[in-house]
Formats: C-alpha cells, structure tokens, sequence
C-alpha cells in the first residue's frame, strides 16, 4: 500500500514480514488507543506472568517453601559430599604416605611450618604486637635436663 510508510517483500520470512508489521503498527498507534491496564489492576491478584491466577500469600508461601526445600537439599547434598570425602581423604593421606619421598616428605612439613609462621606473624600485626616475640632472658644451661 502507498500509504503505509514501510513496503514488505514478498520473500520475507513470516516471522520478519511479522516483525515489520508489528513495528508498522507500532508507529501508527495513537497512545489513546492503548488500553490502561491499571485501570483493572487488583492488588491480591497482581499479572503474574507463570501461574497468574496466584494471589499474593500464595506467592509468599510458596517462594518461603523453595528456600527452606532448596536449603535443605544444599544441606543433604554437602553433608553427602563431605562423608564422600571423608574416606577419600583417609585413601589419599594412606597412598602419600606409602609412596612419598622423604623429600617430598620434608617439603610439605616445611611448607606447612612456613605457613604457621606467616599466619602467626599476620595475627601478631592484626592485634598490634611487634612482628616477633621477645625471647626469654633467662640463662639456661643446654647440658642440663
């Protein structure tokens, strides 16, 4: 039509020609002719786009019921996961045991020194002492015991 201001082809796909006319409606529209939904608007019975016919204490409900239902699964789910681990943790520590080197051995004893001492010196600043503890003054002899 001449007086349509967009022109569809006919090879047009139907869900673009659908767009185009869409869009040719869209700019031919007066805002008079829109409907005034709030007008109709119920505040117990709000458009809810799933389930519209819920009102608003079955919505509350209902969403308390999946976070107490998905809390609980999280729950049964780590507690499996942690007996799982449980008895995979005893193979491991059996198999580095078995099978580690003294040096690997050594490494892992001074890595884990390493870090108590990085954590201890973090506390030490966090409470505001000095980096290190004094050491006693008290003479001892080293052949004694």
């Amino acid at each position: 039509s001449s007086s349509s201001r967009f022109s569809v082809p006919l090879a047009l796909p139907a869900h673009r020609a659908g767009w185009v006319l869409a869009v040719q409606t869209a700019a031919d529209m007066d805002l008079k002719d829109i409907p005034d939904r709030w007008k109709r608007f119920n505040p117990e019975t709000p458009p809810y786009r799933y389930f519209p016919n819920r009102t608003r204490k079955q919505t509350l409900v209902w969403s308390w019921m999946a976070i107490a239902g998905f809390t609980a699964f999280g729950y049964l789910l780590a507690e499996i996961v942690e007996k799982q681990s449980e008895g995979k943790s005893e193979q491991i520590r059996e198999y580095a045991r078995q099978n580690a080197s003294i040096e690997q051995v050594t490494m892992i004893r001074n890595q884990s020194e390493a870090f108590t001492q990085i954590l201890l010196r973090a506390r030490r600043q966090r409470l505001g002492l000095p980096s290190q503890a004094h050491g006693s003054v008290d003479i001892k002899d080293p052949f004694e015991e």
